[in-house]
């Protein structure tokens, strides 16, 4: 069931909706759209128009072969509108013209279909099948939400009404209301043909009010989204440029000299024994291991420019976003572990700082990681400091940086402390 209205929706969504795959920051490509609906609409439109002159030929013979040819013409008429909006696809102006034709083909057609079931016997019993059409025209003209082509669309349909109102409808100028103007004024405008065409004309007045108010409302909407689309769009642009500078400055592995590599492999390797001393499962160490890693053996490629519509181009700036975020919180534990070295040789480890130290990163993983890349840097030589031997540098742990730890991580760690020696040394 759920399968069936995800079908039905995608369906719906390939022949009429409004941002099917585009980007609507692109006045062509929303022009072409719009133009790829209607005339999905059109050709239902015509389907309906056969079909409505289908059951009037029930009753009356004589219009089948009307609705013989209208058949065939539908089926032509999608196929012409087809051409002319997909061979301009990507000229505003092909496509600009496509939607007058679109609209002058609802119009004229609407108003074809009006006069036919106003004459031939069929005024009384269809008539207002017809009339309702006009208001139909002007609802779909209305979906391309352009003021100005309601505007004209609308003049032309009033004056055209109008006409056949006066003429055909009731045939004003037939009656015999009087022989000179002023009796013909008096007796026609207390008639029930003049109420009935004033009436007429206030709804469809009203009709255009509400729709051309939905028009402006809507492409006012329309008009800002869009500029905030485009002001987000750029400012991504700007962020992506940012990040990829930021990436580029601050994940690049190249300034690392052979000892700190080597040191960091040493790290790497410590890493994984703990969390295998410490009963972690062999793909969770191998984790921990890679992840100690990653600033030195990943790197961040951002792509020069990004499509933020192209739905493999974005998935793929956020898989190396993650890998930046990841790479960067990696670069945060090591720059965390040489403050807190630094802070307790130089006697700055306020109460404040500690509290600090302790909240930032303070996941199992991330001990881990920390407490073997600490032994390595007490045992290394830093500018801040000298290089302490094992018997020291365990010593320090113990006493000093043991805060920052866990009793099972640090405990675990003494009691395998010359495997970690040896791997040092090694």
């Amino acid at each position: 069931m759920a399968f069936t209205k995800l079908k039905q929706s995608s369906l719906f969504q390939k022949f009429f909706g409004f941002e099917a795959g585009i980007d609507i920051t692109d006045e062509t490509q929303v022009l072409f759209r719009k133009n790829v609906v209607i005339k999905n609409i059109i050709f239902l439109s015509n389907i309906i128009y056969t079909l409505i002159f289908a059951i009037i030929s029930l009753g009356h013979p004589s219009n089948w072969v009307l609705t013989i040819i209208l058949f065939p013409l539908t089926f032509f008429v999608n196929s012409r509108l087809k051409k002319m909006i997909h061979s301009g696809k990507d000229e505003f102006l092909k496509q600009q013209i496509a939607m007058y034709m679109c609209c002058f083909y609802m119009f004229l057609t609407a108003i074809l279909i009006y006069l036919r079931l106003k004459t031939g016997g069929l005024a009384n019993t269809y008539g207002e099948v017809g009339y309702v059409l006009l208001y139909y025209s002007l609802a779909v003209v209305s979906f391309y939400q352009d003021k100005k082509l309601l505007k004209i669309v609308f003049q032309w349909l009033l004056v055209i009404v109008t006409i056949i109102h006066f003429t055909l409808t009731y045939n004003i100028i037939g009656y015999d209301y009087a022989t000179d103007i002023k009796g013909f004024i008096t007796i026609f405008f207390t008639s029930t043909e003049f109420k009935d065409i004033l009436l007429r004309t206030i709804i469809l007045l009203i009709f255009m009010l509400v729709l051309y108010s939905i028009v402006g409302v809507s492409g006012y909407i329309e008009k800002q989204r869009k500029a905030e689309l485009i002001k987000r769009k750029s400012i991504q642009e700007d962020f992506t440029k940012v990040v990829k500078r930021i990436f580029n400055v601050t994940l690049n592995s190249k300034n690392k000299t052979e000892d700190e590599l080597n040191q960091l492999q040493r790290t790497a390797i410590m890493s994984e024994k703990l969390a295998f001393v410490l009963g972690i499962e062999e793909s969770e160490c191998i984790k921990i291991k890679n992840y100690s890693l990653i600033h030195v053996e990943k790197e961040v490629v951002l792509p020069q420019s990004i499509n933020f519509d192209n739905d493999s181009e974005f998935d793929e700036l956020k898989k190396q976003t993650l890998l930046g975020s990841k790479i960067i919180s990696r670069l945060e534990l090591e720059r965390k572990v040489e403050d807190i070295i630094r802070a307790h040789i130089e006697g700055t480890n306020t109460q404040e700082f500690i509290n600090n130290m302790k909240e930032l990163q303070n996941n199992r993983g991330s001990q881990i990681i920390m407490l073997c890349e600490m032994y390595v840097t007490l045992r290394s030589i830093k500018s801040y400091k000298k290089a302490f031997n094992h018997r020291i540098s365990m010593e320090m742990l113990t006493q000093h940086y043991n805060i920052y730890y866990d009793n099972d991580i640090l405990d675990r760690f003494i009691r395998f402390n010359e495997e970690f020696e040896n791997i040092y040394d090694n």
